[in-house]
């Protein structure tokens, strides 16, 4: 799909919307309106005044969207790409670009997630996902400079029913999950989740003589409790576990796909990997595993026009994963990473209406802490190291405190003008012990030496994040709106280089948008233009020899986008999505690892990571009443994106070129609702696309991480 094309049917798929509700659809269908809670109080999609895209729990089923790297091919301007158990999520090019901070904040039933990973965990049996795409810095507070996703579980009711659905697919993948929902009483009603997944070909080819890279499994299980305490006063507890063995950790060293490979070994002459898309040589031993655990209880307590809130949980999170670094056939370099992370977070919050106003305001704190150490071992025996010798590149205990306070509301001015406004004051108290007992000499491998004795370190990171705005109501069915607003995400320490510490970077964002009903209710539309001004990015630059994260730069982001639903009839149902996004580096310097001779550049002017100038997402669903005792329902989805770059110099081998997904799904459902089977594809046509990229600068290599390749399979679900 080309450029004309893209933006050809941006534009089309706006301009019809926009004009043609008076005139078409007597006999339309309805477009179910789905409540959100983004802003801590509930109401509808369309009411909400910001840029908002929610997808129940049925549409991502119908659909078959599991995790981040598949929402994001059904909402505008996400970008996800995961590598070595990390998740990467950028929202209109904001977000994490090559190091420092997440972006984008995580909640999975109103609690944060401090590391993107921990959020895309136990997400089975959702009631709906919620993208907020903007800065939500006086809801959401650090790391939602870029936006913040909600992940809503579906909570338990008062019948007894469940599920048990399971699938099998290509690359010998299978899963089985079963839901159960029981009433203990009057008061108490439960609903337990377990989820188990098994692949046991992976995607990546090994052509040298070690297993495929990929493959894995993972069990988890989740139990959410409610108990009407009193008439008023309300516990939902939820208790969650999971166990991943895998998928394998790997390196797959080559560009993303063209005709030659750009991974080369300077310090040993230069290793030729192959061409291959998803092929790897990897010859040393690569695992990982996780397991996660977390409690939460939130407490609500009804006192008519006011509702009081509080939202505890605790969380354990561990990750262990060896790779064979090098990627090649030759024992050069591997490394073992081991993370933990024990979080607390507590949030209280008081909501309600008087009068004219609409409030809610509140407190949060969180305790994070985090130990962490990275062996590297080197067998040949580089210099200045012996044959077989291991070095400790880093250990290190860090700890973060926050703190904030909030209040975010609207003002009923008059019958259709709202007012909108918002504060937010934030403080990040971090501590780090940090320990590097050895790193290489600089020389031939180009490894910079970095000796650190153990130290400890300590800042404090202040930041104010307020929001402004109005909204006006245009006749009941549509509206518009327009809002100024700032986020942060939170400053830190490189871990890597002594603790040289990095401030939070920041985002002001300036969005107007337009949301509403049109032919006679049958399509539904949110359309929004935005521009950022994006200030100390937190990037790694390359200072002499050492490589840190600073705030080295500044940035401009500028876009328009639209989410739609059509529903011309009841067997009819089109949906459509898409940005066009011009995100830019407007100060920033650096070296480039990769190639060190051409010494300082300029990179101003080109475009930031997973920053897609285009992208669009349309689908088509046709459902068939009468068909075999049931209901048949055929849909296809195609997701399209313009060139990405996932590093600050824009080479071409620093980019994915433009690509097209096609998915599809022929779903059928009983008559009486107790059994559903669905035929699925996914990346029909194969394409073998890089969803995150990374730079080994020692090793004079990129690696990069591949999206799944096509599966095709069956599920099978019975409800009772």
């Amino acid at each position: 799909m080309g450029r004309f094309t893209a933006e050809g049917a941006f534009g089309a798929a706006l301009v019809i919307a926009m004009v043609s509700g008076p005139v078409l659809a007597a006999e339309a269908g309805q477009v179910e309106e789905l409540v959100v809670t983004a802003f801590k109080r509930e109401e509808t999609v369309l009411k909400a005044p910001a840029a908002i895209s929610a997808l129940s729990g049925a549409a991502l089923q119908a659909r078959g969207l599991d995790g981040l790297d598949d929402i994001q091919f059904a909402v505008p301007s996400l970008q996800s790409g995961k590598m070595l158990g990390t998740t990467a999520v950028v929202i209109r090019g904001v977000g994490l670009l090559n190091q420092g901070s997440p972006g984008v904040a995580i909640h999975t039933d109103g609690v944060y997630q401090p590391r993107p990973t921990m959020g895309d965990l136990v997400q089975a049996d959702l009631e709906r996902v919620e993208v907020l795409r903007g800065p939500q810095g006086t809801l959401y507070g650090r790391n939602a400079n870029g936006g913040a996703i909600n992940f809503i579980t579906r909570a338990p009711s008062d019948q007894v029913e469940g599920y048990v659905q399971g699938s099998v697919a290509s690359y010998a993948e299978y899963r089985l999950q079963s839901v159960v929902n029981v009433p203990l009483g009057d008061r108490v009603r439960t609903r337990t989740v377990v989820n188990l997944q098994d692949r046991n070909k992976g995607f990546v080819e090994n052509v040298a003589s070690g297993p495929d890279m990929d493959e894995g499994k993972s069990l988890s299980a989740r139990i959410r409790t409610a108990i009407d305490i009193t008439e008023r006063l309300t516990a939902d507890i939820s208790l969650a576990a999971l166990h991943d063995d895998g998928p394998t950790s790997y390196f797959v060293l080559n560009a993303p796909p063209t005709a030659a490979s750009v991974a080369r070994y300077p310090f040993l002459g230069g290793i030729v990997l192959p061409a291959g898309k998803r092929q790897t040589t990897a010859n040393g031993r690569s695992e990982f595993k996780r397991s996660y655990s977390s409690a939460a209880a939130t407490l609500s307590w009804n006192l008519d026009d006011v509702e009081v809130r509080s939202i505890s949980s605790y969380a354990r999170l561990s990750d262990d994963f060896r790779t064979d670094s090098d990627a090649s056939n030759v024992d050069a370099f591997a490394q073992h990473n081991v993370n933990m992370s024990r979080v607390f977070t507590q949030e209280l919050n008081v909501s309600g209406t008087w009068g004219p106003l609409d409030m809610v305001v509140g407190a949060y704190f969180m305790n994070d802490r985090a130990p962490a150490y990275l062996n590297i071992d080197f067998p040949l025996g580089l210099t200045p190291l012996t044959p077989g010798s291991a070095l400790t590149f880093g250990a290190h205990r860090a700890q973060t405190k926050a703190y904030a306070i909030f209040a975010d509301g609207s003002v009923r001015a008059s019958e259709r003008l709202r007012l909108l406004g918002g504060v937010r004051y934030s403080v990040d108290e971090q501590e780090v012990a940090l320990r590097h007992t050895l790193t290489i000499a600089a020389g031939p491998t180009r490894i910079v030496s970095v000796t650190c004795p153990l130290q400890d370190f300590d800042k404090q990171f202040e930041s104010f994040t307020p929001r402004a705005g109005v909204q006006y109501d245009l006749d009941g069915q549509r509206n518009v709106y327009a809002t100024v607003s700032r986020g942060f995400k939170a400053g830190g320490f490189n871990l890597a280089s002594c603790g040289q510490s990095y401030r939070p970077e920041k985002v002001t964002a300036y969005e107007t948008g337009f949301k509403g009903r049109l032919l006679d209710g049958a399509l539904t539309l949110g359309s929004a233009a935005f521009y950022y001004d994006y200030t100390d990015l937190q990037l790694q630059q390359i200072v002499g020899l050492t490589a840190a994260v600073t705030n080295a730069g500044k940035a401009k982001v500028r876009g328009v986008e639209f989410d739609a639903v059509w529903t011309p009839d009841d067997h009819w149902t089109l949906n459509a999505s898409g940005a066009l996004l011009k995100a830019t580096y407007s100060d920033f310097v650096n070296v480039d690892g990769l190639a060190p001779t051409l010494g300082v550049q300029d990179v101003a002017g080109n475009y930031l990571n997973n920053a897609p100038k285009r992208s669009l997402n349309v689908g088509a669903a046709y459902r068939i009443e009468a068909i075999a005792g049931g209901t048949l329902t055929a849909r296809v989805d195609a997701s399209y994106r313009s060139r990405i770059y996932f590093r600050e110099f824009n080479t071409r081998l620093d980019s994915q070129g433009s690509y097209t997904l096609v998915n599809a799904n022929l779903v059928w459902d009983s008559a009486d609702g107790d059994y559903r089977v669905r035929l699925f594809g996914t990346n029909l046509f194969d394409k073998a696309y890089v969803n995150r990229m990374g730079s080994a600068d020692t090793l004079g290599a990129r690696y990069v991480a591949f999206g799944a390749p096509r599966q095709v399979g069956v599920e099978l679900r019975r409800n009772f």
